[in-house]
């Protein structure tokens, strides 16, 4: 009787083990499956990942490639159909040619100080605005503020005879004041954006900060001033590089309100190169004859546009290397805030 009670829970407890052994081994071979189908996913999406950013990578870039060795390629080889992308010979000729059609370091200097003081005006005026919006209360705010976003949206040709026949008739045009003026009004460039900027970080710094200045007897321009136009220096610094790039690379409201014939401004220079293209060949020296051919070849013509904008960007992307840290921290802190 023993001898059968312990056959019969030998033989259950085998079966139990080998039950527990199949279990096992199912679970192993299920685990291994689906770590091999999770490999195989996120496998496929980083492929399609790579793939998107490559290809986006490459819309961007190819034609700024080929920008590059277009400037510093001979002349005679544009037309040749087997030079692509290894020139037959460095020049610089057309960076030569490109400098002198734009005027290019007059230009620079004028464009420079132009979008440095609209950027310190658009700072200014914005942030002020941006802090009435958010702390101060007043009727109708709400409605101020809906007609601030919709200038976002609000084309600038629309008001573009307006502005022209007010400047005009003050005898402003043709100077820097026009482009001073509307940064100072809030009409800048994009200025809806920079208030609903600063209007959103204004509105989540604490209140207490405040209400403490208010006690140690601030009113609300120092406390503006000193307490918390201080808070918002991720906002400063993205209004300000947004500002400049949006000022420098500007060519309707320059071109609307300043004259090439009395200001050399990059963005509008460029503009102008093929009318000017036959004069400039002919003063580098080049027989007139052959220069009013390359004048009139829309190959050579876009190469030395091109070479120009080159030279109108290189400012912008050296400056960039220096305050890339700085941007993407203000950027990112921004978003968060606002």
């Amino acid at each position: 009787m023993m001898k059968t009670v312990k056959t019969r829970g030998a033989s259950m407890l085998a079966r139990l083990r080998a039950k527990m052994t199949t279990m096992y081994a199912t679970m192993k071979s299920r685990a291994f499956k689906n770590k091999m189908v999770s490999k195989t996913r996120t496998g496929a999406i980083t492929i399609i990942r790579s793939f998107i950013i490559f290809g986006l990578c490459f819309v961007v870039i190819y034609p700024i490639l080929q920008m590059i060795v277009a400037s510093i390629s001979n002349l005679r080889d544009l037309n040749d159909p087997l030079v692509i992308w290894v020139p037959r010979s460095i020049s610089f000729d057309t960076i030569n040619i490109a400098a002198n059609a734009i005027n290019y370091f007059s230009a620079l200097r004028n464009t420079f100080i132009m979008s440095t003081g609209v950027m310190l005006i658009t700072v200014f005026s914005t942030s002020l605005a941006g802090y009435a919006f958010a702390r101060l209360r007043f009727k109708g705010i709400t409605v101020l503020f809906i007609f601030v976003v919709f200038t976002i949206v609000v084309p600038p040709q629309t008001i573009a005879m307006p502005l022209f026949m007010l400047f005009n008739v003050l005898g402003l045009t043709s100077t820097f004041w026009p482009l001073f003026i509307l940064a100072f009004t809030g009409m800048g460039i994009k200025a809806g954006i920079f208030i609903f900027i600063f209007t959103q970080v204004f509105r989540n710094l604490p209140k207490e900060l405040e209400e403490a200045a208010l006690i140690d007897g601030c009113g609300i321009v120092r406390t503006f001033w000193q307490v918390m136009l201080p808070n918002a220096k991720p906002a400063i610094v993205t209004v300000m590089l947004f500002a400049f790039v949006w000022q420098w690379n500007d060519v309707f409201y320059s071109q609307l309100l300043i004259s090439t014939q009395f200001l050399d401004l990059l963005s509008l220079n460029i503009t102008e190169i093929a009318p000017r293209l036959t004069y400039i060949l002919y003063r580098l020296g080049i027989d007139q004859t052959v220069a009013e051919g390359m004048a009139r070849n829309p190959l050579i013509v876009g190469t030395i546009a091109n070479t120009a904008a080159l030279l109108m960007l290189f400012p912008l992307l050296v400056g960039y290397l220096f305050v890339q840290r700085l941007f993407v921290e203000s950027v990112e802190r921004v978003g968060i805030v606002g």
